[in-house]
């Protein structure tokens, strides 16, 4: 009888022992663990990828970056300390091994940065950009090449080749026409030079009849692209503006850009209009009809005619996000309104709204 009571005297003192090393243990990983004490990295407000059974901690950063003097800033739970402390300034021009400790283990992760392809393209028809025929395609490549200086390369369609898209980042592509919304034939020639850019990651805002491009590519399978106008235009006495829904990118596109009074923005006066519309109908497409356009195919739509956003009835600035095959990204610009060039020679006092929506676009798509 003894020696049983002694047996079971002995297994409660295990079972306590052990019960009080559990807790020991669990105490032990009450703090952060080891494998997940970083939370986020930004370098230079550009968030990186971390890998932390890897230990790396990648980057992309715009071509035009200064890799010898750029901002870390970290993100980690309390009681996590990191060196060098969040923000300090780095030198990337080599790797950099960061020290994170979570009080009982260190951890040593190695910072990379990559630089992004720094060029801006622009397509048009002509061999230069003093050859391209239509007047609102010229004015919008000139002024790209005016905005984006010794980064700005001009392709043509005919020049279109794998080559000539080395070091490009994002393309613009504007096209008008008259009678036809076509793709030009040119451009669909080397069309594949064009996938295979936008497959692989590369970027591009498309103008006007030009967004018929995210169609030839692919990208959008939707067949809602049916608003659109080819005609002559006429005189018109109204001023046409657009208008932007609240969302995150939206207002990073419409950034910087005036408002009227009722919270819109102008983009063509009283005068004579091309009206060559390109946009997505949205009837079909349950409410809340943006929103639902977006979850099927992973694109958002941002803007449209301005008294028209609330209703969501139709689609004019559409930001594609990389979906499925596609890597890359793609902004498409539909809204006829948005013109380049007055073909009764005006001054269009809100030229510089359409520009700064196109440039807001490009720099939105040189960051991603």
């Amino acid at each position: 009888m003894k020696k049983v009571i002694i047996k079971k005297i002995i297994a409660i003192v295990v079972l306590f022992i052990g019960l009080h090393s559990c807790d020991d243990r669990e105490n032990y990983m009450d703090g952060p663990a080891l494998l997940n004490i970083v939370e986020q990295i930004t370098i230079n407000g550009k968030n990186a990828e971390i890998n932390h059974l890897a230990g790396t901690i990648n980057v992309s950063l715009v071509g035009s970056t200064n890799l010898s003097s750029v901002l870390f800033e970290a993100v980690a739970p309390e009681g996590v300390s990191i060196t060098p402390e969040s923000g300090s300034s780095l030198d990337l021009t080599n790797p950099v091994n960061v020290s994170v400790s979570n009080g009982v283990s260190e951890r040593i992760y190695t910072v990379k940065a990559t630089l992004l392809p720094s060029k801006i393209a622009f397509l048009g028809d002509g061999d230069t950009i003093d050859d391209i025929a239509d007047d609102d395609v010229k004015a919008a490549a000139e002024w790209t090449q005016a905005t984006y200086g010794s980064d700005f390369v001009y392709v043509s369609y005919d020049g279109l080749t794998d080559e000539a898209l080395e070091g490009v980042n994002v393309i613009v592509y504007v096209y008008d026409n008259v009678g036809s919304s076509e793709q030009p034939a040119a451009l669909l020639a080397n069309l594949n030079v064009i996938s295979k850019f936008f497959v692989q990651g590369g970027k591009i805002v498309a103008g006007l009849l030009g967004t018929g491009l995210v169609e030839e590519l692919g990208r959008d399978t939707s067949g809602l692209r049916t608003i659109i106008g080819t005609g002559l235009g006429g005189n018109n006495p109204d001023t046409w503006g657009i208008g932007f829904t609240n969302s995150t990118v939206a207002n990073i596109i419409s950034n910087g850009v005036p408002r009227n009074a009722n919270n819109y923005v102008d983009v063509i006066n009283s005068g004579y209009k091309e009206d060559h519309n390109a946009l997505w109908d949205l009837a079909s497409i349950t409410t809340p009809k943006y929103a639902n356009f977006n979850s099927v195919y992973n694109a958002e739509p941002i803007a449209i005619w301005d008294h028209t956003i609330t209703a969501e009835g139709a689609a004019g600035i559409i930001v594609w996000n990389p979906w499925d095959r596609f890597k890359g990204y793609m902004i498409t610009i539909g809204i006829g309104g948005m013109e380049w060039s007055m073909n009764d020679d005006r001054n269009n006092p809100y030229l510089s709204n359409v520009q700064k929506i196109y440039k807001n676009s490009v720099d939105y798509l040189v960051s991603k």
